[in-house]
């Protein structure tokens, strides 16, 4: 990264095979999560008048299902990141 550029990143998203579980024992661990994308893109509101309904984008409504977003932000420790990667392994075992 060059010297006058700044960090955005806002969050990190990894799709689990049971979300709900990997959420309870992730907070269990003490990490916080998010679901920020609970719902298939075409399924949204703002897309209604498309008239697209649910099924018509199975893999898309599949993956809305399953991401969650881990904490993301430069102000991360290497520590701090060891820790979360840690809890995800644990939490998907």
């Amino acid at each position: 990264m060059e010297p006058f550029n700044t960090c955005v990143y806002a969050q990190y998203t990894i799709e689990v095979a049971s979300r709900d579980i990997f959420e309870t024992r992730m907070k269990a661990l003490g990490v916080p999560t998010a679901i920020h994308y609970p719902i298939a893109l075409h399924l949204q509101p703002v897309f209604a008048h498309l008239g697209l309904r649910e099924g018509r984008f199975p893999v898309s409504e599949a993956a809305a299902s399953r991401v969650i977003s881990l904490p993301m932000h430069p102000y991360l420790t290497e520590e701090q990141q060891a820790e979360v990667v840690a809890a995800v392994r644990e939490a998907i075992d």
